[in-house]
Order: structure tokens, then C-alpha cells, then sequence
């Protein structure tokens, strides 16, 4: 028995040292490929709970965000609005002589990366003074953003807080996938360090974000996908050419429906969301942008073990959106085409590592507005 058992020990012993060493070889050939380890793939204490949207930015935080690919720091307010000083505030009611533009939306937003003056807040603000936007009114820019907020919890807090900021503008951010979900409730609580986490509890929610810092189980995850979605073109004209987006599959012919589904409920969204904001006396000018291989498609191998399945596919059907959303009277806009011309240009539009906005991203980006809202005014 005792020698069964000293089999076993050594059999255990043996296995977790292979274990280990793949391990260690695939953590290496991430580095190599990505340019940091998985197990450095940090969340960022940097939140507070919200009543309406589920969370916010933490009201007074000061923090110091710094990776292998940029270093950037981080000021919130009082009101929880990213500023590009400690000091500076916002009177709820607006200033005379002003215009007052609000942003809205998750991390790119915010600002993730770069130091405010290289934000597509700043950017902006800048560039419309430059350009004497709203003629002789000074331009006052308010960053709500929120990193990882979506759009229908980010509607209810505008209906309740934004909208008392009597705003001219609000620009909402949407990254991705136009055709966003229309469910109300927060994706994430916040615990008390200021992490987000699930908001059903833990339920192993914890350990899951750990095991997916293991390279082991990553690479695991990716050789399952890629052998889950790889399917023979004619399954896709089987399913109606349905257009993939990273992590879910819409199932929208390649001809844009505006009757299907998925439109009629990402366009509710989005009308819910002008609805609010013409409520407040503000315009809405809703800004779309992709994700970044389909900027820089050497980015493919980063978003492909996630169900990445035709690129063009994905593109048109957001295209098709926006126009969509331009027929039912919602001012959008994709600025897919100034980031690729950009980009063409050999300037990097997004972090490679990070998957956000570079300094030059957000100048591409808040150009790309200003254009619009010059041109328009």
C-alpha cells in the first residue's frame, strides 16, 4: 500500500511539475506576443457605488495608472468627473456665456491611458475654442465618462443627475457593437476596495478572474473557441450570414433589417437615450467607433479567439446602424474612416496591449467631432 501511494506522490509530483512548466512557456510566449504576462491583467480600484447607474468614478480619487505600454494619472472630482486638475468643479447650473458639452460612456470616454490633456475631452475642448464653436460662448467641457459603463445603465443616471448640468451637447460614446443590449441593470457591483465585481455575488466569481490569468486555462479557452466557431462558410449563409461581434454572435442577415431583433432593440435604446436628453434641452450626438482590428488588423490574433469572424460583415452592419439611427432623427456618427486614414498614415490609433485609445487615437478622434460640429454649425 505504502508503495502505491509513494507512486502516487511521485505520479502528482510529476504532473504538476509539467504543469508548471507549460505554465511558465505559455506565460513566456504571451509576453512575447502581447508584450506583458496575463497574470499582470489588472482591474482598477477606482470606483464607488451609484444608485442609478450601479457605479461611478470615486469622487476626489487621484491615481496613478501606469503598464508596459503607458503611463497616465488619473484626477475625479467632487461630482465624480474626470478633470484634468484636483481643483476644478462644476456648478450644476451653467455658467452664463457658455456652452456646455457632456460626454458620456465607458472607458474610451473617460480617458483610459492618457493624461487628460491628450484626452478625447480635452482634445476637444481645445479644438472647438480654437475653431470659435458656439461663437463668442466659452466651451466647457464635462467628462462623465465611466470605465466599463454601458449605455442603458448610464441613460438612467443622465435622467437623474446628468440632466441637471443643462447641457447644449451630450456626446455618448459607443464602442463596439452598435447594436447594444437593452437591459437596464448594472453589469457590475462594487466592493468596498473599489473594484468592480459581479453583482450577484461572489459565486466564484473571484477565482474565475483569477484562473483566467492562468496562460493554461487562456490558451485552453482559446483552442475550445476556435474550435467551437470555426465553421464552413455555408453554415454562415446557412444562419443568414449573421455578423459577429467579439464575444457574441448577432444574428442579423447580411442585409440590414431594421425589423429584426436586435435592431428594434439597440434603436429603443437609443431613442430612449435622445428621448432623455431633448428632455434635458440638449442635443445628442451619438459617436461610434470599432474595436481595433478593424483599424489595425495585425490586432486580429489579439480578438479572434473570441468568435472573430468577418470583419467587413461587422462593419457595415454598425454603418448600416448609424444611418438607421440618423433616419429616425438620432445625430450619429462613425468615425471608423478618419481613425483607418489615420492609421494608414502609420500612426497608432490603439494600444496594442491595452486595446485603448493612444494620445493619437483621441486626437483622431475628438478631430473627427470637431469636424462634424463645425461643419454643422
Amino acid at each position: 500500500m505504502s508503495r502505491i501511494i509513494s507512486q502516487l506522490w511521485r505520479s502528482f509530483a510529476y504532473l504538476l511539475y509539467l504543469s508548471i512548466c507549460i505554465e511558465v512557456a505559455l506565460q513566456g510566449f504571451y509576453y512575447v506576443t502581447a508584450g506583458d504576462f496575463l497574470f499582470r491583467r489588472i482591474a482598477l480600484p477606482i470606483y464607488v457605488s451609484e444608485p442609478y447607474a450601479g457605479f461611478g468614478n470615486r469622487p476626489g480619487l487621484s491615481f496613478d495608472h501606469q503598464t508596459k505600454e503607458f503611463r497616465a494619472h488619473y484626477f475625479i472630482n467632487k461630482a465624480g468627473y474626470r478633470v484634468p486638475r484636483p481643483d476644478v468643479e462644476y456648478t450644476v447650473a451653467k455658467p452664463a456665456n457658455t456652452y456646455r458639452v457632456m460626454i458620456l460612456g465607458p472607458s474610451f470616454a473617460f480617458g483610459w491611458g492618457v493624461d487628460y490633456e491628450f484626452s478625447f475631452a480635452g482634445v476637444l475642448q481645445q479644438l472647438l475654442r480654437e475653431r470659435g464653436y458656439a461663437r463668442e460662448k466659452k466651451i466647457e467641457v464635462i467628462n462623465a465618462g465611466v470605465p466599463a459603463m454601458p449605455l442603458a445603465p448610464q441613460i438612467a443616471w443622465f435622467d437623474q443627475m446628468g440632466r441637471h448640468y443643462e447641457s447644449d451637447l451630450v456626446i455618448q460614446f459607443v464602442y463596439g457593437s452598435m447594436a447594444v443590449k437593452n437591459v437596464s441593470e448594472p453589469p457590475y457591483a462594487v466592493n468596498d476596495k473599489g473594484y468592480l465585481v459581479s453583482p450577484y455575488g461572489d459565486g466564484g466569481w473571484r477565482w474565475r478572474e483569477r484562473l483566467k490569468n492562468l496562460a493554461t486555462v487562456f490558451y485552453g479557452w482559446v483552442l475550445w473557441t476556435k474550435l467551437s466557431t470555426a465553421r464552413p462558410s455555408a453554415q454562415l449563409e446557412e444562419k443568414g450570414g449573421a455578423v459577429q461581434e467579439v464575444g457574441r454572435e448577432i444574428a442579423a442577415s447580411t442585409k440590414f433589417d431594421p425589423l429584426h431583433p436586435e435592431v428594434r432593440g439597440a434603436t429603443q435604446v437609443y431613442t430612449r437615450l435622445a428621448n432623455v436628453v431633448r428632455a434635458a434641452g440638449a442635443q445628442l450626438l451619438v459617436v461610434h467607433f470599432p474595436r481595433s482590428y478593424a483599424i489595425h488588423r495585425e490586432d486580429e490574433s489579439r480578438w479572434q479567439h473570441l468568435g472573430l469572424l468577418d470583419i467587413e460583415r461587422q462593419m457595415a452592419f454598425d454603418g448600416d446602424l448609424v444611418h438607421h439611427l440618423n433616419e429616425c432623427r438620432i445625430p450619429s456618427i462613425d468615425i471608423t474612416q478618419q481613425l483607418q486614414k489615420s492609421a494608414q498614415a502609420g500612426k497608432r490609433m490603439y494600444y496594442w496591449l491595452d486595446i485603448h485609445w493612444t494620445p493619437a487615437g483621441n486626437i483622431t478622434a475628438a478631430r473627427a467631432v470637431a469636424d462634424y460640429l463645425v461643419g454643422r454649425s
